[in-house]
Parts: structure tokens; C-alpha cells; sequence
């Protein structure tokens, strides 16, 4: 009996030190509350937008620039919605009718196995991005592994990173995927979020 409780309890544990985290996100006038939330792939994003809010993913450049064009991303209208984000990465977003006025967030999102991963915060840049048929890595060493995943985590490229730092992304269709650098070990080195636009 002792042998069944003490399994029964590294299964309970397990599972609790498994479980997925919901962040409430709402608006305060003209601002998110919280503007940042860091996350763990597998969280969920709970809304609760006053009208006419939206909660509209962009890319970096268009968040910079208080733009509101959307990426192709999740786009949600005023209301309750709730949302999982299941791919490592940054994602930006913006109140369409004010992000002119900086009505902008963002959500970091982790990996959710092992501390490795959760500590690999290489500083990844990806030009350009959105990307065509080529993209160039930087911050990080050529001849590590380099993964593409689509946002269901099917890898679909897996290839070295060359000299010159360029990956061919020709045969990816447009849409948003994570791009995840590995080390010989298989440690997550760096991970980034990029669009392929055509």
C-alpha cells in the first residue's frame, strides 16, 4: 500500500508541476492590463476587452511604429475569448483603433520543458522577417541546429546554420512559424518567432 501512495503522490506531483497557467488580460482606457505577460508554451490568454478594443498581433516593425496592420495572427474583437499560445517566442499586439496611441502589449512565451529551455535567451535576430525565400540568423554560431516549427509544432525544416548565417526558406508556405537554435547536446539555444510572407 505504501509503494501504490508514494507512486500515486510522484504522479500527482508530476502532473501539478505540469499544469498550464491562464492569464487574464483586459484594458484599463487606452492600455493593456498588464502590457506584458510572460508566459510558458501551452499557457492560455484569457480576454476580456470593453468595445472597441481588439487584441490584433502585428509584426515587431509595426509594433514599433504604433502601426496596426495585422501579421496574419490572432485577431480578436472586444469581448471575452481565451486563446492558447503554444510556440516559443515574442508576440506583439495592438488595439487597432488606437495603437497610434500605443495601445500595445506583448506576450514572451517560454518553453515549458526543462530549465535549459527555459533559460536559453540568446538574443536571436532574424532579417528579414517577415521573410521570402532566405533569412539571415544572427547572435548566435554557425553550425548549430536550426528547427522551423509551424505553430503546431510539426518541424517542417531542420538544417545547420551555415557560415553565412543564411537559412533557405523557399519551401515553407506563408504563415507564422518558430525558429528554435539548437546546441550539439539538443539544448534550446535561442527561439524566435518569424512570418513568411510571399
Amino acid at each position: 500500500m505504501r509503494k501504490i501512495t508514494t507512486l500515486f503522490t510522484a504522479i500527482a506531483f508530476a502532473g501539478a508541476a505540469s499544469a498550464q497557467t491562464t492569464y487574464q488580460l483586459t484594458n484599463e482606457g487606452l492600455t493593456f492590463s498588464p502590457s506584458t505577460i510572460t508566459a510558458q508554451a501551452g499557457d492560455s490568454i484569457h480576454l476580456v476587452l470593453g468595445n472597441p478594443h481588439t487584441c490584433t498581433e502585428v509584426s515587431l516593425a509595426t509594433w514599433n511604429a504604433n502601426g496596426n496592420a495585422s501579421n496574419g495572427g490572432f485577431n480578436y474583437a472586444s469581448g471575452e475569448h481565451t486563446f492558447v499560445l503554444n510556440t516559443v517566442g515574442t508576440y506583439y499586439y495592438v488595439c487597432i483603433p488606437h495603437a497610434g496611441m500605443g495601445m500595445k502589449g506583448m506576450f514572451i512565451v517560454g518553453s515549458s520543458v526543462g530549465v535549459p529551455e527555459q533559460e536559453a535567451n540568446a538574443v536571436l535576430q532574424l532579417s528579414p522577417n517577415p521573410a521570402n525565400t532566405s533569412v539571415h540568423i544572427t547572435g548566435v554560431a554557425s553550425g548549430q541546429r536550426i528547427q522551423v516549427r509551424e505553430v503546431t509544432g510539426k518541424v517542417v525544416l531542420d538544417t545547420l546554420l551555415a557560415d553565412d548565417g543564411m537559412v533557405d526558406v523557399s519551401t515553407l508556405r506563408t504563415g507564422n512559424y518558430s525558429i528554435a537554435v539548437r546546441d550539439e547536446q539538443g539544448n534550446l539555444v535561442a527561439a524566435e518567432r518569424i512570418t513568411i510572407a510571399r
